[in-house]
């Protein structure tokens, strides 16, 4: 029987190690696969290093490569692993293949062990990660859309009170369904109990506040764009139908558009490709594909 190099003691050198991760907050689940069999699977506390310290120890002198699914747990541990030396990628769970019995019998072992042996086979693609700083304004651009949220709930709860209690505006300052400014001071009313007033004045405030935290934000970020990004979102704007909203959500997703490699994967990325199940002669289309970024689908 030929011997391989597992059996040559610590020669190592050049030989290849496939490291699944499940990682969680409190524990990584770990599978280390190598020349076709599993060499190795065990839990450990979170950190990059303690890997990294377990394959230098045990498989010195190897080339180290890992994939774990993308998740809350954000890409921190993909860039220490990478500084590490071990060539880490970030996997959609959708891009997994899996079959029924392992989604009937899915465990932390079972998971790791799925992602050694697919990355050893060559079956997992990494998705495409920003660098900490693009990362950072992605999150206040979806900072943006949460208070959005939060502004208009704010005034439908302030609307409804009134519409419950029967409290008309005058129709000179009620055109919309948001309410104005000049609304807002109209409201400046007693109701007929102490506890009725101070609620009203506080679906107000509430209201004030929420815009007014937008407003910031909103500021902050088309700042920040025109700083890094300035030539580009100045580009953006001169496309028809393109206005400032869009151009920020754009470049923030996005943030080097020469990552595409050709026109299709862009128009998958916002979701702009046909949803197809067809099978023999039957064709079945089913609009868009429910498969992209959700915070820039909904601006097309």
């Amino acid at each position: 029987m030929p011997k391989t190099k597992l059996q040559n003691g610590n020669d190592f050198s050049g030989q290849k190690f496939y490291v699944g991760l499940d990682v969680h907050k409190k524990s990584w689940a770990v599978t280390i696969r190598s020349l076709g069999i599993e060499v190795s699977h065990f839990s450990q506390d979170p950190g990059a290093e303690r890997l990294d310290a377990y394959l230098q120890r045990e498989f010195p002198g190897g080339d180290y490569y890992s994939a774990y699914e993308a998740g809350f747990c954000g890409t921190e541990a993909h860039g220490q692993l990478c500084k590490l030396g071990i060539k880490n990628i970030i996997v959609h769970a959708a891009d997994i293949p899996t079959t029924d019995k392992q989604k009937k019998n899915k465990t932390d072992l079972h998971d790791s062990r799925a992602l050694a042996d697919h990355l050893e086979r060559g079956n997992l693609k990494g998705i495409y990660v920003l660098n900490q700083d693009q990362q950072e304004l992605r999150s206040l651009f979806r900072m943006t859309e949460s208070k959005v949220i939060d502004v208009t709930r704010a005034n439908n709860r302030l609307k409804s009170f009134l519409m419950y209690y029967s409290i008309k505006l005058p129709e000179t300052i009620s055109k919309n369904e948001f309410l104005s400014g000049k609304a807002l001071a109209w409201l400046n009313i007693e109701l007929g109990s102490s506890p009725g007033t101070f609620t009203l004045q506080q679906y107000i405030e509430e209201l004030k506040y929420q815009r007014k935290q937008l407003f910031q934000i909103t500021k902050s970020l088309r700042l920040q764009i025109q700083s890094l990004h300035k030539e580009t979102y100045t580009n953006l704007l001169t496309v028809p139908g393109i206005g400032a909203i869009t151009a920020m959500g754009l470049l923030v997703e996005i943030a080097d558009f020469s990552r595409f490699e050709a026109p299709d994967k862009y128009a998958s990325f916002l979701g702009l490709c046909p949803w197809e199940d067809s099978s023999g002669p039957v064709i079945k289309t089913k609009g868009v594909q429910p498969r992209c970024n959700g915070h820039c689908v909904h601006y097309w």
